[in-house]
C-alpha cells in the first residue's frame, strides 16, 4: 500500500512513447497509440508504487505490441528514441515471468544496453511480466537502480507480482475506464481502491469533499483515518475484510468519520461495493455527507477556503478559535513553518513549490487527531488548533512525530524534494499574564504567541519544537521598543560616524579608515554597534540609515589631508537590505558627486549575508560599482562557510581577516595556519589583505611575514570621532612614518 510519502505528485502522467528504431522518426511508427489520459495516469500510479515498493528511482513499463515490446511509460528515465531501444524488458516473458539482475554490467545480455552502458548506468534490475487471463504476455514492469541491491525480500516480490496483475488490467478496458463516465456524472462521492486499499480513482464529488487526500495512489487509511473512528477495528475490518459478521458478509453500509477538504471533521454514510476484473479485485466506496445539513456546508464557507490546499484560510482559523474559546475550551495552537521553502521555489520553480505545499497539507490532514483543526496560516505556514489537556505536554510528542513525518522526502516532477519544518506551540490560559497581554489572548493574540515560539524554534535549527514562554514575549517587547527607539534616534540625528585608522605595513602610514556607526543615546551615552546594529539591520529604516552613512562618510573623507602624496580611502559597510534597492548604485554616485570624493577613495565592505544571496543582485551591483573605480572589500573573511567560493564568484579587491583569527595569532598554531592560508589565497586571486583587531607588535610582525598589506586595531587607534580623527591624522610625521599616540578616548557605554 502506497504511503502518504509518495503523495499526489508521484501520480502525474508521463507521456506515452511508441517503440522507435534508432534514427527513425516517431511519426513513422505504425504501432504508435494515441494518448489515453486514463491509461497514462494508471501507468504513472503503477510506476510510483513500484518505485516505493522496491526503493528504486527508475521504473519502466513496456507494452507488448505484436511480437515487440514498446516502452510505454518510465519514471526517472526520459522517454526518447534512445531509451525506447533498451533491451531490459526482454529479460522476462510468459514462460519466465520474473527476473532479478544484481549487476547488469556483468550480464552478457545487458552489459552494452543503452540504459546500462549509457548515462543512466543501471546496475540492479528487477522485472516481472504482465500476463493476461490466458497467460499471454501483455507487457513488462521493471525497476532499476545505479547501485547494487540485495535480493528482494519475498514479501516485496509477492507485492510486485500483485502490482503486475493490477497493471495488466490497464491494457484493456479496466474497471476504472468502464465506470468513469457513470462516476463523474453522479453527485455522490465515489472512491475506487484496489485490494490493498490504494486509491485508483476518485470522482469530482469525492475530490471536492476530501480535497488533496483523494489523490490517486493514496491509501484509504489517509481518507478514513483509524484515529477518527469511534470503533477503529470495526472500520478497518469493514474496509479490508472479506467477511465481518456472523452471517459471513461485510455490511454494505456504515457511518465513517473523515476530514473534509477544509480539514474539518465530518460524518459520512459509506456504501461498500466489491468489484473484480479478471484477477484484479478491490472495493468502491460511495460516500454521502450526513453531517448537519450535508452538502449544504460547502457554499457558505467557500470564501474562507485556501485555493491551493483546500484547507481553511486565516479568516476561517480565527473564526474557529473564537468559536471554541466561546465555549470555554482551553486551546493549544501549533504553528508549523517550513524551513527554507523559498529555496524550493527559486531552484525548482513555483509549480513544484505549490505541489510541496499540497503534499504537506495532505500529510497534516492524515495525521490530524479527531478533535483538532487545521488551516493554512501563511505562504509556508500551517496552524493546528486543538483542545489542550492539563499542561499540554501530552501533545508535544505527537508534534515531534509530525515534524519527522513532514521531513520525509517526496518525489515531484522527477525531483526528490526534502522539506523540513519547525513548530511554535502556545496555549490559551486564563489568568496567564503572557496571554492576557495580547488583548486577553483573542484568536490573533494566541497565534501571535505561537508565532513568537516558532521564531525561537527556527533560531535553533531545523525540525525544532519550541513552546512559548513569557520571556519570549518580553524579548519581543524589548525588540519592538528598540526598533521604535532606533527610528526616533535617526529622526533626531543621534547617530554619528567614528573612524578607525587603517595602516599600510610597508610605509607605516595611515592608508585610510573604516567608518563605524555609533549611537549617542540621550540617557545611556555613547552606544557601540553590538548594542543595536543587528536590530537596526532588521529594521525598516536600515536602507535610509545606510544611505545617510554613505553620504556622511563621503563628506568627511573628502576633507581628509593628503599624506605623502596619497589620498586616504574610507570603508563603508552596507546593510543587506540596501541591496534590495534598485537605485543603490545611483545613490552611491550621488554621494560621491555631492561630496567631491573620488570614486577610488571609497571602499564598500561586503558581509557574508550579502555575499550569500543567490539571486545575482550582489554580483550585478558590485560590478557596476567597480566599473566606477569603487573598491570592494570582503569583511570578516574566514568566519563563514562559503567565504572561499564567494571570492571566485564576486568582484572583490581585498579581504579583511577577522579579529577572531588575529586575537590568538601569536600563540595559536591553528590561527597561524588560517591567516597564512588566507593571505596565500588572496595573493593567488590578486587581492590585497587587511587584518583587524591588531593589538600587539608581535601580531604585526607575523602579519607582515605572512604577506598582509594593511592592519587596523587598538595598537594604532580605536575608532575616533571625526574631529579627533583629523587631529590624529595631522599629528602623523610623514618622513619617519611614526604613528602618534592614541588620544584620550571618549567614554563608550553599552
Amino acid at each position: 500500500m502506497l504511503s502518504p510519502l509518495t503523495d499526489r505528485a508521484a501520480t502525474r502522467p508521463w507521456a506515452p512513447a511508441a517503440s522507435v528504431e534508432p534514427g527513425t522518426p516517431a511519426d513513422d511508427q505504425p504501432h504508435a497509440q494515441p494518448p489515453d489520459p486514463e491509461r497514462d495516469a494508471g501507468f504513472a500510479a503503477v510506476l510510483a508504487l513500484a518505485a516505493d515498493l522496491l526503493g528504486c528511482p527508475y521504473t519502466m513499463l513496456w507494452v507488448a505490441d505484436g511480437t515487440q515490446l514498446r516502452l510505454a511509460a518510465a519514471r526517472g528515465v526520459p522517454l526518447t528514441p534512445v531509451t525506447a531501444s533498451t533491451r531490459l524488458g526482454s529479460t522476462v516473458d510468459a514462460a519466465t515471468p520474473f527476473a532479478v539482475v544484481a549487476d547488469a554490467r556483468t550480464d552478457p545480455r545487458l552489459h552494452d544496453d543503452v540504459l546500462v552502458a549509457g548515462p543512466a548506468a543501471l546496475r540492479f534490475f528487477v522485472a516481472t511480466a504482465l500476463l493476461g487471463p490466458t497467460g499471454e504476455l501483455l507487457g513488462v514492469l521493471a525497476a532499476g537502480d545505479r547501485r547494487r541491491h540485495d535480493e528482494p525480500a519475498e514479501a516485496s516480490v509477492a507485492r510486485l507480482r500483485s502490482l503486475a496483475t493490477l497493471a495488466a488490467r490497464l491494457f484493456g478496458g479496466s474497471v476504472l475506464a468502464r465506470c468513469r463516465q457513470v462516476a463523474e456524472a453522479g453527485f455522490s462521492a465515489i472512491v475506487v481502491a484496489d485490494e490493498r486499499g490504494t486509491t485508483l480513482f476518485a470522482n469530482a464529488a469525492a475530490r471536492d469533499l476530501l480535497g488533496p487526500g483523494a489523490a490517486t495512489g493514496q491509501p484509504l487509511d489517509l481518507l478514513v483515518p483509524a484515529s477518527l473512528q469511534i470503533d477503529p477495528d470495526a472500520v478497518t475490518h469493514w474496509l479490508y475484510g472479506a467477511t465481518g459478521t456472523p452471517e459471513g458478509k461485510v455490511p454494505s453500509a456504515r457511518e465513517l468519520r473523515i476530514r473534509d477538504a477544509f480539514g474539518e471533521l465530518r460524518t459520512v454514510e459509506a456504501v461498500r461495493c466489491d468489484w473484480h476484473d479478471g484477477n484484479a479485485r478491490g472495493i468502491a466506496l460511495v460516500l454521502r455527507d450526513i453531517t448537519d445539513s450535508g452538502a449544504a456546508w460547502r457554499e457558505p464557507r467557500a470564501g474562507r477556503r485556501d485555493a491551493l490546499t483546500g484547507l481553511p484560510n486565516r479568516e476561517a482559523l480565527f473564526a474557529t478559535i473564537d468559536s471554541l474559546r466561546g465555549h470555554g475550551a482551553r486551546l493549544g495552537v501549533a504553528l508549523l513553518g517550513l524551513d527554507n521553502f523559498r529555496a524550493v521555489n527559486e531552484t525548482l520553480g513555483h509549480v513544484v513549490g505549490d505541489t510541496v505545499l499540497q503534499v504537506v497539507a495532505c500529510r497534516l490532514m492524515a495525521w490530524l487527531p479527531a478533535d483538532a483543526h487545521l488551516a493554512r496560516f501563511g505562504s509556508d505556514e500551517f496552524a493546528i488548533v486543538f483542545p489542550a489537556g492539563a499542561d499540554g505536554d501530552d501533545f508535544e510528542p505527537r508534534l515531534q512525530a509530525l515534524l519527522r513525518e513532514v521531513a520525509r522526502p517526496c518525489e515531484i516532477e522527477h525531483q526528490r524534494v526534502h522539506v523540513e519544518a519547525c513548530i511554535g506551540l502556545a496555549f490559551d490560559e486564563a489568568g496567564d499574564p503572557a496571554a492576557t497581554a495580547y488583548d486577553e489572548c483573542d484568536s490573533s493574540g494566541l497565534l501571535a504567541l505561537a508565532a513568537l515560539a516558532l521564531r525561537h524554534a527556527k533560531r535553533g535549527g531545523t525540525m525544532q519544537l519550541c513552546r512559548f514562554s513569557p520571556s519570549m514575549r518580553a524579548e519581543a517587547v524589548d525588540r519592538r521598543h528598540l526598533d521604535l527607539e532606533l527610528r526616533r534616534a535617526f529622526r533626531d540625528n543621534e547617530f554619528e560616524l567614528h573612524y578607525q585608522p587603517q595602516i599600510d605595513l610597508a610605509s607605516g602610514l595611515p592608508s585610510g579608515a573604516e567608518a563605524l556607526l555609533r549611537w549617542r543615546h540621550p540617557e545611556r551615552g555613547l552606544l557601540m554597534p553590538v548594542a543595536f546594529i543587528d536590530a537596526l539591520a532588521r529594521s525598516a529604516i536600515a536602507p535610509a540609515v545606510g544611505t545617510w552613512i554613505l553620504q556622511q562618510a563621503c563628506r568627511d573623507a573628502a576633507g581628509w589631508p593628503v599624506l605623502q602624496g596619497r589620498r586616504l580611502k574610507v570603508g563603508v559597510n552596507l546593510f543587506p537590505a540596501q541591496f534590495n534597492d534598485e537605485a543603490l548604485v545611483d545613490k552611491v554616485d550621488a554621494a560621491l558627486a555631492a561630496s567631491g570624493l573620488p570614486a577610488a577613495q571609497l571602499e564598500i565592505e561586503l558581509t557574508e549575508t550579502i555575499a550569500l544571496r543567490d539571486d545575482g543582485v550582489a554580483e550585478k551591483t558590485l560590478l557596476q560599482l567597480r566599473k566606477r573605480g569603487i573598491r570592494v572589500s570582503y569583511d570578516d573573511f574566514g568566519t563563514g562557510h562559503a567565504s572561499l567560493s564567494m571570492l571566485h564568484r564576486l568582484p572583490v579587491d581585498r579581504v579583511k581577516i577577522d579579529r577572531s583569527f588575529v586575537r590568538d595569532l601569536v600563540g595559536s598554531r591553528g590561527d597561524k595556519a588560517i591567516v597564512r592560508s588566507i593571505t596565500l589565497i588572496a595573493r593567488n586571486f590578486d587581492m590585497q589583505v587587511i587584518a583587524e583587531g591588531v593589538e600587539t607588535a608581535d601580531q604585526v610582525a607575523l602579519l607582515r611575514e605572512f604577506g598582509c598589506h594593511e592592519v587596523q586595531g587598538f595598537l594604532y587607534s580605536r575608532a575616533l570621532a571625526p574631529q579627533v580623527f583629523e587631529h590624529w591624522l595631522a599629528a602623523q610625521t610623514a618622513p619617519s612614518g611614526t604613528v602618534a599616540a592614541l588620544p584620550p578616548p571618549e567614554p563608550d557605554h553599552g
